[in-house]
Protein backbone atom coordinates (compact mmCIF):
# COMPACT_ATOMS: atom_id res chain seq x y z
CA UNK A 1 0.00 0.00 0.00
CA UNK A 2 1.26 3.60 -0.69
CA UNK A 3 2.96 5.44 1.90
CA UNK A 4 1.33 8.84 2.73
CA UNK A 5 3.27 11.62 4.71
CA UNK A 6 1.25 14.53 6.00
CA UNK A 7 3.00 17.86 6.34
CA UNK A 8 3.04 18.16 10.54
CA UNK A 9 1.26 21.73 9.62
CA UNK A 10 -1.69 20.55 8.51
CA UNK A 11 -2.39 18.01 10.63
CA UNK A 12 -2.09 20.31 13.45
CA UNK A 13 -4.37 22.92 12.35
CA UNK A 14 -7.27 20.04 10.99
CA UNK A 15 -6.90 18.82 14.66
CA UNK A 16 -7.33 22.57 16.26
CA UNK A 17 -10.14 23.23 13.51
CA UNK A 18 -12.06 19.82 14.60
CA UNK A 19 -11.39 19.85 18.22
CA UNK A 20 -13.13 23.27 19.17
CA UNK A 21 -16.03 22.18 17.91
CA UNK A 22 -16.61 19.31 20.61
CA UNK A 23 -15.82 20.35 24.50
CA UNK A 24 -15.24 16.93 25.09
CA UNK A 25 -12.26 16.13 22.39
CA UNK A 26 -11.09 19.70 23.12
CA UNK A 27 -10.82 19.19 26.87
CA UNK A 28 -8.65 15.53 25.87
CA UNK A 29 -6.50 17.54 23.49
CA UNK A 30 -5.49 20.11 25.84
CA UNK A 31 -4.83 17.82 28.90
CA UNK A 32 -2.08 15.95 26.52
CA UNK A 33 -0.88 18.95 24.77
CA UNK A 34 -0.47 21.50 27.95
CA UNK A 35 2.07 18.90 30.19
CA UNK A 36 4.17 19.30 26.76
CA UNK A 37 4.89 22.50 27.44
CA UNK A 38 6.78 21.70 30.84
CA UNK A 39 9.16 20.13 28.75
CA UNK A 40 12.31 22.93 28.79
CA UNK A 41 14.27 21.47 25.60
CA UNK A 42 12.40 23.19 22.67
CA UNK A 43 13.46 20.42 20.12
CA UNK A 44 12.38 17.57 22.60
CA UNK A 45 8.78 19.89 23.08
CA UNK A 46 8.35 20.01 19.89
CA UNK A 47 9.11 15.99 18.94
CA UNK A 48 6.51 15.26 21.72
CA UNK A 49 3.94 17.13 20.09
CA UNK A 50 3.82 15.01 16.70
CA UNK A 51 2.75 11.47 17.86
CA UNK A 52 0.27 13.73 20.07
CA UNK A 53 -1.73 15.56 17.00
CA UNK A 54 -1.53 12.45 14.78
CA UNK A 55 -2.98 10.27 17.29
CA UNK A 56 -5.88 12.99 17.33
CA UNK A 57 -5.89 12.89 12.99
CA UNK A 58 -6.22 8.96 13.39
CA UNK A 59 -8.70 9.54 15.77
CA UNK A 60 -10.85 11.90 14.06
CA UNK A 61 -10.82 9.97 10.88
CA UNK A 62 -8.90 12.31 9.09
CA UNK A 63 -6.19 10.14 7.58
CA UNK A 64 -8.59 8.06 5.84
CA UNK A 65 -9.97 10.65 3.29
CA UNK A 66 -7.01 10.41 1.03
CA UNK A 67 -6.17 6.65 1.67
CA UNK A 68 -9.91 5.80 0.81
CA UNK A 69 -9.53 7.11 -2.50
CA UNK A 70 -5.99 6.17 -3.90
CA UNK A 71 -7.96 2.93 -3.38
CA UNK A 72 -10.06 4.28 -6.55
CA UNK A 73 -7.19 4.67 -8.35
CA UNK A 74 -5.67 1.21 -8.36
CA UNK A 75 -2.63 2.78 -10.78
CA UNK A 76 -1.27 4.93 -8.46
CA UNK A 77 -0.74 2.80 -5.77
CA UNK A 78 0.93 0.55 -7.62
CA UNK A 79 3.25 2.89 -10.33
CA UNK A 80 3.74 5.75 -7.33
CA UNK A 81 6.39 5.84 -5.12
CA UNK A 82 5.69 8.02 -2.14
CA UNK A 83 2.12 10.14 -1.45
CA UNK A 84 2.95 13.75 0.28
CA UNK A 85 -0.02 15.47 1.32
CA UNK A 86 0.69 19.45 2.19
CA UNK A 87 -1.06 22.42 2.90
CA UNK A 88 -2.50 24.61 0.41
CA UNK A 89 -2.24 28.36 0.70
CA UNK A 90 -6.24 28.58 -0.55
CA UNK A 91 -8.45 26.14 -1.56
CA UNK A 92 -8.03 27.47 -5.02
CA UNK A 93 -4.69 25.92 -4.91
CA UNK A 94 -5.92 22.61 -3.68
CA UNK A 95 -4.70 19.86 -6.55
CA UNK A 96 -3.03 16.46 -6.93
CA UNK A 97 0.30 17.11 -8.95
CA UNK A 98 2.65 13.95 -10.22
CA UNK A 99 5.98 15.15 -9.94
CA UNK A 100 9.15 12.61 -12.00
CA UNK A 101 12.72 12.78 -10.30
CA UNK A 102 14.99 11.53 -13.68
CA UNK A 103 13.81 9.44 -16.18
CA UNK A 104 10.17 9.88 -17.57
CA UNK A 105 9.53 6.06 -17.24
CA UNK A 106 11.68 5.22 -14.55
CA UNK A 107 11.95 8.05 -12.77
CA UNK A 108 10.85 8.39 -8.59
CA UNK A 109 7.44 9.06 -8.91
CA UNK A 110 5.78 11.17 -5.84
CA UNK A 111 2.35 12.12 -5.85
CA UNK A 112 1.79 15.66 -4.06
CA UNK A 113 -1.47 16.31 -2.86
CA UNK A 114 -2.28 19.77 -1.43
CA UNK A 115 -5.30 20.30 0.73
CA UNK A 116 -6.61 23.27 2.97
CA UNK A 117 -6.89 21.91 6.38
CA UNK A 118 -10.54 23.23 6.67
CA UNK A 119 -11.09 20.34 3.94
CA UNK A 120 -11.39 17.60 6.38
CA UNK A 121 -14.10 19.13 7.88
CA UNK A 122 -15.54 19.44 4.41
CA UNK A 123 -15.02 16.22 3.32
CA UNK A 124 -17.95 15.94 0.50
CA UNK A 125 -16.74 18.90 -1.32
CA UNK A 126 -13.60 17.44 -1.26
CA UNK A 127 -14.23 14.12 -1.90
CA UNK A 128 -15.37 15.29 -5.32
CA UNK A 129 -12.54 17.94 -5.59
CA UNK A 130 -9.28 14.87 -5.20
CA UNK A 131 -11.50 12.63 -7.34
CA UNK A 132 -11.22 14.63 -10.48
CA UNK A 133 -7.33 15.62 -9.89
CA UNK A 134 -6.32 11.59 -8.92
CA UNK A 135 -8.26 10.93 -12.30
CA UNK A 136 -6.01 13.03 -13.85
CA UNK A 137 -3.37 11.71 -12.17
CA UNK A 138 -4.25 7.99 -13.08
CA UNK A 139 -4.40 9.23 -16.71
CA UNK A 140 -0.92 10.15 -16.68
CA UNK A 141 0.46 6.80 -15.55
CA UNK A 142 -1.84 4.76 -17.77
CA UNK A 143 0.30 3.79 -20.88
CA UNK A 144 -3.16 3.50 -22.86
CA UNK A 145 -3.55 7.73 -22.12
CA UNK A 146 -0.31 8.15 -23.32
CA UNK A 147 0.61 11.13 -21.68
CA UNK A 148 3.51 13.43 -22.71
CA UNK A 149 4.86 16.41 -21.72
CA UNK A 150 4.49 18.63 -24.87
CA UNK A 151 4.68 21.89 -25.84
CA UNK A 152 1.85 23.61 -27.81
CA UNK A 153 2.58 25.72 -31.21
CA UNK A 154 2.05 29.47 -32.44
CA UNK A 155 2.77 32.70 -30.32
CA UNK A 156 1.83 32.39 -27.08
CA UNK A 157 -1.78 33.68 -27.58
CA UNK A 158 -2.28 31.04 -29.59
CA UNK A 159 -0.81 28.46 -27.12
CA UNK A 160 -2.59 30.11 -24.24
CA UNK A 161 -6.04 29.12 -26.21
CA UNK A 162 -4.68 25.33 -27.01
CA UNK A 163 -3.40 25.01 -23.73
CA UNK A 164 -7.25 25.98 -22.06
CA UNK A 165 -8.79 24.05 -24.86
CA UNK A 166 -6.69 21.12 -23.95
CA UNK A 167 -7.20 21.31 -19.77
CA UNK A 168 -11.26 21.93 -21.15
CA UNK A 169 -11.78 18.65 -22.89
CA UNK A 170 -9.45 16.13 -20.44
CA UNK A 171 -12.00 17.92 -17.63
CA UNK A 172 -14.76 17.09 -19.48
CA UNK A 173 -13.65 13.68 -20.50
CA UNK A 174 -12.61 13.09 -16.88
CA UNK A 175 -16.36 14.08 -15.32
CA UNK A 176 -17.62 11.69 -17.67
CA UNK A 177 -16.07 8.79 -16.86
CA UNK A 178 -16.88 9.63 -13.37
CA UNK A 179 -20.63 10.49 -13.51
CA UNK A 180 -21.29 7.23 -15.36
CA UNK A 181 -19.37 5.34 -12.04
CA UNK A 182 -22.09 7.73 -10.23
CA UNK A 183 -18.53 9.14 -8.69
CA UNK A 184 -19.38 12.81 -9.69
CA UNK A 185 -22.00 15.55 -9.41
CA UNK A 186 -24.16 17.01 -11.91
CA UNK A 187 -23.36 20.53 -11.32
CA UNK A 188 -19.82 19.83 -12.29
CA UNK A 189 -20.90 18.38 -15.40
CA UNK A 190 -22.78 21.60 -16.28
CA UNK A 191 -19.35 23.52 -14.83
CA UNK A 192 -17.97 21.41 -17.77
CA UNK A 193 -19.86 22.37 -20.34
CA UNK A 194 -20.10 26.30 -19.73
CA UNK A 195 -15.94 25.84 -19.83
CA UNK A 196 -16.81 23.97 -22.80
CA UNK A 197 -18.64 26.78 -24.30
CA UNK A 198 -16.05 29.52 -23.66
CA UNK A 199 -13.18 27.56 -24.76
CA UNK A 200 -14.60 26.50 -28.01
CA UNK A 201 -17.97 29.51 -28.93
CA UNK A 202 -21.06 28.69 -28.24
CA UNK A 203 -22.48 26.92 -31.34
CA UNK A 204 -25.17 24.28 -32.32
CA UNK A 205 -22.36 21.95 -32.83
CA UNK A 206 -21.01 22.37 -29.27
CA UNK A 207 -24.01 19.73 -28.09
CA UNK A 208 -22.57 16.87 -30.10
CA UNK A 209 -18.93 17.81 -29.96
CA UNK A 210 -18.94 18.03 -25.76
CA UNK A 211 -21.51 14.48 -25.54
CA UNK A 212 -18.57 13.05 -28.20
CA UNK A 213 -15.89 13.69 -25.46
CA UNK A 214 -17.87 13.44 -22.09
CA UNK A 215 -19.41 9.81 -23.28
CA UNK A 216 -16.53 8.80 -24.27
CA UNK A 217 -15.12 5.48 -22.93
CA UNK A 218 -11.43 5.73 -23.67
CA UNK A 219 -9.57 8.47 -25.00
CA UNK A 220 -5.61 9.42 -25.38
CA UNK A 221 -3.73 12.05 -24.53
CA UNK A 222 -2.88 12.25 -28.59
CA UNK A 223 -6.51 13.06 -29.26
CA UNK A 224 -6.54 16.11 -26.95
CA UNK A 225 -3.97 17.24 -28.04
CA UNK A 226 -5.10 17.01 -31.84
CA UNK A 227 -8.73 18.40 -31.15
CA UNK A 228 -7.02 21.28 -28.86
CA UNK A 229 -4.98 22.33 -31.73
CA UNK A 230 -7.24 21.22 -35.08
CA UNK A 231 -10.55 22.37 -33.73
CA UNK A 232 -12.12 21.42 -36.89
CA UNK A 233 -11.17 17.40 -36.27
CA UNK A 234 -13.30 17.62 -33.05
CA UNK A 235 -16.17 18.99 -34.79
CA UNK A 236 -15.95 16.25 -37.76
CA UNK A 237 -18.89 13.89 -38.13
CA UNK A 238 -17.36 11.27 -39.22
CA UNK A 239 -14.89 10.85 -35.93
CA UNK A 240 -13.99 8.01 -34.86
CA UNK A 241 -15.56 8.54 -31.75
CA UNK A 242 -19.52 8.44 -32.91
CA UNK A 243 -19.36 4.46 -32.24
CA UNK A 244 -17.99 4.68 -28.70
CA UNK A 245 -20.59 7.61 -28.06
CA UNK A 246 -23.12 5.05 -29.66
CA UNK A 247 -22.49 2.09 -27.22
CA UNK A 248 -22.14 4.76 -24.02
CA UNK A 249 -25.47 5.34 -24.90
CA UNK A 250 -26.82 2.33 -25.15
CA UNK A 251 -25.21 1.08 -22.27
CA UNK A 252 -27.04 3.90 -20.52
CA UNK A 253 -30.73 2.80 -21.90
CA UNK A 254 -29.81 -0.77 -20.55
Amino acid sequence: MLAIEYEQSLIETGVFLAVRNDERLECELHILVDRLYEIPDEELRHREFVPVFRGFFVKLGFDRLVSELLVEQPLIGELVDQCVVREAARKKTESAELLIRGDESQGQKTLVIQLCPQSFLDSGRTILLMRRELLHVADMLDERFGYVREGFTGDASRQNLQRDRYHVLWNVYVEGRLGRKRLGAESEKERCRRAFDRAFGVEQENSKAFDRVFHAESLTHRQLMNWACEVALLFDSRDELNSTVANAARAEIV
